[in-house]
């Protein structure tokens, strides 16, 4: 086991518990389309549930004086009844009145006086202070009922007083009416509460994401977070559209059409990887956490640029469940295929480029013996002696187990980060499983830097599209497996055919 992963896994690491602007951004980015359904999905259920519910409401009044009875005595010495007023008398009957009306004495009134089964409109009273005048309001669906009710009540509320304040007096002062438009209107005021806490929603959920979003977007995030050096750092590659012309797409130092930063990047990373290595660091894997991350564009490059510094350079391409060594080079995969089912490997020189390339046998009957400690390591120590470094590019360790058999083979490691992309946790992961292998973890390479994230200063590229890295993690194990990217002999595999370097796509244009 490593010394340095040895620290790695001894040592703690501090989480970050602060949100970043930059993790709110790409919630927003990633999550907008939520944010918006969610909105519209909860305006429509709260403007249906509102709607279903909506009834139109009718409203009559009547105002009236309360007079109570008084008895006295005439001058004869016979008593006497009048109906007076007084602010006594009003006091009291504006604390009795909400009583007598949701009484059961005027309710069952009602019902008989109108001859229904229940009472469909309420009952309201609003007292004048300091006076005997009073308000009564009847509401209710339906405007005749409605105002029956409030008719009903005003002819019965005497005989349900008479117990609680005696015989009282109503004297008319507005007379009610039959209510002709309802005091409530429907309204898209629930929509656009709807829509809103259906936005609300969904920023709380970008919330929720950018606060758990842990994932390296820096340097220092490599060193805090992970306890790595960074080897390189290799940055967004992006490219001009052509309309009427197909353009060379491949992210390699020898595409005339790639920016001078990324031209510059990998000649610091290249500077970097030969200090970094030691002398019996050879044979050198790199692998990453998921697919997509850009592991075989590093290895590619660095590649060409030790074979442009004049080192021998063998590039083994050890992905065999999806190999893409051969598409980044646009190579010629008719020339490359094994001379029979028997033969594991075959070398070819690739003049253009200046490096060898090592292709494994695209036989599934071979894969388990080809993914074999033991066969690896007789192959890698055959092929030691012949070149300066063997550079190996090999599955996401996140994903297969084939990287652990592969690292056991190999001296050293790089390992390929894609900014910002996968979390910091599944890296972690990754990293500690090759903890069980003495592999010598050189450090990270952070691929798909964007200009203001890592200290680039600068768009490196032609700025449309973006074709430096694959940004398609999310879909672990998604065509994982055999036959799924390019075969050896130009053959349908997955998605995709080569033929002499281009897509079936390309070819079919050209022709």
């Amino acid at each position: 086991m490593s010394e340095h992963v040895k620290s790695y896994s001894a040592e703690n690491t501090e989480e970050k518990n602060f949100i970043q602007f930059s993790d709110i951004w790409k919630g927003i980015m990633k999550f907008w389309w939520l944010t918006l359904a969610l909105g519209v999905a909860v305006s429509l259920l709260m403007f249906l549930t509102s709607y279903s519910k909506f009834r139109p409401q009718y409203q009559t009044s009547a105002t009236f004086t309360v007079n109570t009875e008084v008895l006295s005595l005439t001058g004869e010495g016979l008593p006497s009844y009048s109906y007076v007023y007084d602010n006594a008398t009003a006091s009291n009957l504006a604390d009795t009145f909400p009583y007598i009306l949701s009484s059961d004495i005027l309710t069952e009134a009602i019902r008989e006086d109108l001859d229904i089964p229940y009472v469909p409109a309420t009952l309201s009273a609003k007292a004048v202070s300091s006076t005997n005048m009073f308000t009564l309001t009847a509401t209710g669906s339906e405007p005749q009922k409605t105002y029956d009710v409030l008719v009903s009540a005003m002819k019965n509320y005497p005989a349900a007083a008479k117990y609680l304040v005696g015989n009282v007096q109503l004297t008319m002062i507005t007379e009610p009416q039959i209510p002709e438009e309802p005091i409530n209107k429907f309204t898209f005021a629930t929509a656009f509460k709807g829509f809103g806490i259906g936005l609300l929603i969904g920023a709380a959920w970008i919330f929720v994401y950018a606060l758990l979003r842990k994932t390296i977007k820096t340097k220092s995030d490599i060193k805090q977070q992970l306890k790595l050096g960074t080897v390189g750092t290799i940055p967004e590659v992006t490219f001009k559209k052509y309309r009427k012309q197909e353009i060379d797409k491949s992210i390699t130092i020898r595409n005339e059409k790639i920016g001078k930063g990324f031209l510059e990047s990998i000649r610091v990373f290249r500077n970097s990887f030969l200090n970094l290595a030691g002398e019996n660091d050879r044979v050198i894997m790199a692998t990453s956490t998921a697919p997509g991350e850009g592991k075989t564009t590093a290895i590619v490059n660095l590649a060409l640029s030790l074979s442009e510094a004049g080192r021998k350079v063998l590039l083994v391409d050890a992905d065999m469940r999806n190999p893409s060594v051969a598409l980044t080079l646009r190579l010629d995969a008719d020339k490359l295929k094994p001379a029979g089912n028997d033969v594991y490997y075959r070398i070819s020189e690739l003049e253009d480029y200046g490096v060898s390339y090592l292709g494994f046998s695209d036989n599934k009957n071979l894969y388990w013996k080809i993914i074999n400690v033991d066969y690896l390591k007789s192959v890698f120590d055959e092929l030691r002696e012949s070149y300066d470094f063997i550079l190996v590019d090999t599955p996401p360790c996140g994903l297969v187990s084939d990287t652990l058999v592969i690292a056991e083979a190999c001296d050293a490691l790089l390992y390929v980060i894609l900014q910002d992309t996968v979390r910091v946790n599944r890296i972690r992961d990754g990293i500690d499983s090759l903890s069980h292998t003495d592999i010598h973890i050189l450090g990270a390479v952070m691929n798909g830097a964007q200009s203001g994230f890592a200290g680039y200063g600068e768009n490196y590229g032609y700025g449309y599209g973006s074709y430096g890295h694959y940004k398609t993690y999310t879909r672990y194990g998604y065509g994982y497996g055999y036959g799924y990217g390019y075969d050896y002999g130009g053959k349908k595999s997955g998605r995709h055919r080569v033929f002499s370097g281009k897509s079936e796509k390309q070819k079919k244009k050209s022709s």
